[in-house]
């Protein structure tokens, strides 16, 4: 009795493909569907220069009071000026140290140019307010005063602490995506810190 329950399914199944053979009737066509767009390596390595002009930024300007705009002006090429960087006050070691993490992230910011060629600096928030409100998001609530990396030398080492921390994790999903053996090598390379 199965059988023959499977059996007249599987007709009932057929009959309309027979009905669309025979009237020569198309079904229609399904509506386009949303894909994914793939990138290809240069895609995803141009990707992390968003975050290492983030980088550059927030350590040139913590430690310095200025940009890339003044630093190395044709690494921006042609880019808006980040919004609310400024000088952090920060104590003499670590201020050199500051500058030093934004030499390298210069030096990064070279490195992928020179392999996969460069794009235009994003427009950036690293004011303080743009801060407080990530604080406030990462825990939960309303921070009193709120959290100002560049108060003193504390706040700005834990600002600093949360930008690698989202280019490390971009950074390791990315590579085993990457076909490339030059591309592979670009971003451990820029990302040893």
């Amino acid at each position: 009795m199965a059988i023959r329950t499977c059996f007249f399914a599987f007709l009932l199944l057929l009959l309309p493909l027979e009905f669309i053979a025979v009237m020569g009737v198309t079904p229609p066509l399904p509506l386009p569907e949303c894909r994914p767009i793939v990138a290809v390596d240069r895609d995803q390595v141009q990707f992390a220069l968003n975050l290492e002009f983030l980088e550059a930024e927030f350590f040139l300007y913590g430690a310095l009071g200025t940009g890339l705009d003044d630093i190395a002006p044709s690494l921006a090429l042609g880019g808006p000026p980040p919004v609310g960087g400024r000088k952090a006050n920060l104590d003499p070691v670590i201020r050199t140290i500051i500058e030093e993490f934004a030499y390298q992230e210069i030096g990064h910011l070279r490195a992928i140019t020179e392999s996969v060629g460069g794009v235009p600096r994003p427009r950036l928030n690293i004011s303080a307010g743009a801060f407080a409100t990530l604080l406030d998001q990462a825990m939960n609530t309303t921070l009193s005063p709120p959290f100002n990396p560049y108060t003193n030398s504390l706040n700005y080492l834990l600002a600093s602490y949360v930008i690698p921390y989202v280019g490390l994790v971009g950074y390791v999903g990315t590579i085993p995506n990457l076909v490339g053996r030059t591309n592979r090598a670009v971003l451990p390379i820029v990302y040893r810190k």
